[in-house]
């Protein structure tokens, strides 16, 4: 007869959060400290996620002085942190297109997730810069004037030069003045360069692989 694993909710660096993972090892420590009384309580569960069955790690601190009348304040731990925003389903075809690019892609949401915004927000801006590049725009010309060159080969609509010139501003402003994005104005960055990467990159060889792929038009015969 064998025993049903124990299992808690979790959060799985795969699925997401809420969802039941096997605890395939568990571990109890507690430290106190003798002059004051005040003591923490660590936790450590090695878990296998109940869907994908990806292995990660969860820690729980339970500090004494954090105990309020409604109980202990837990404070929870991964490893790997959870994204903080979720590579889109296209990314990885970028392996194949351009390495540059992908690492610059791969860097820019690993620093999200580390809650390095400043370096989230000028990662955009440089994804932005060698996505220009690809795109045969001089690499030597100033933001503005790349934005303005991509606008005139028919690159990029009017109204998405102004989101990019938004995400390159904001990137400067990350950059050299001293500006933290908070985490809804990282969303709003990443969104347009996902937008512009997506369309330019992805989509663009998708439509013209469609293309190739459908049946030709029959010619009508004409009327007698």
């Amino acid at each position: 007869m064998t025993t049903k694993a124990k299992q808690i909710r979790s959060h799985c660096p795969n699925c997401g959060p809420a969802r039941y993972a096997n605890v395939l090892f568990e571990h109890k420590a507690t430290a106190t400290d003798e002059d004051t009384g005040v003591w923490e309580t660590i936790t450590s569960y090695m878990l296998e996620c109940g869907g994908c069955k990806t292995v990660f790690f969860q820690e729980n601190f339970v500090f004494s002085e954090d105990i309020g009348p409604d109980g202990p304040d837990i404070r929870i731990a991964y490893y790997p942190a959870p994204a903080k925003r979720k590579r889109p389903d296209w990314f990885t075809l970028f392996d194949l297109e351009d390495s540059g690019l992908y690492d610059l892609l791969n860097e820019t949401y690993n620093a999200l997730n580390v809650d390095a915004r400043v370096l989230a927000a000028t990662g955009a801006r440089t994804i932005f810069d060698r996505a220009s590049e690809l795109l045969k725009i001089d690499p030597a010309l100033t933001f503005g004037q790349k934005l303005d060159e991509l606008q005139a080969k028919g690159h990029i609509s009017s109204s998405e030069r102004a989101h990019l010139d938004i995400l390159t501003d904001a990137g400067g402003a990350a950059a050299h003045r001293g500006w933290k994005p908070k985490p809804g104005q990282l969303d709003t960055i990443m969104s347009i360069v996902e937008s512009f990467i997506h369309r330019k990159f992805v989509l663009e060889s998708e439509v013209k692989r469609l293309k190739a792929q459908l049946p030709r038009r029959q010619k009508r015969k004409k009327k007698t």
